[in-house]
């Protein structure tokens, strides 16, 4: 695990937020646009019916579109 943190810069527990990045998994997206709605910044762009992205470089790694999405379409990792 230690590795993990220094080489691949990486947390495989999930709890160092500097290390998270939240994906959205295109084939899970059914586009409600809620995660888009919850984001605080921004950072997740979509149309409605069309699967969303974050853009990584807005995201501020809150977890506010992982909690809310109700398709699990938001990974965390």
């Amino acid at each position: 695990e230690y590795e993990a943190h220094i080489h691949d810069k990486r947390c495989p527990a999930g709890v160092c937020k500097n290390l998270l990045t939240y994906t959205i998994i295109e084939e899970y997206c059914k586009g409600c646009t809620m995660c888009a709605r919850v984001c605080p910044a921004g950072a997740i762009v979509g149309e409605r019916k069309q699967p969303h992205r974050i853009v990584q470089e807005i995201c501020i790694k809150c977890g506010a579109c992982f909690e809310t999405c109700k398709f699990n379409a938001v990974k965390k990792g």
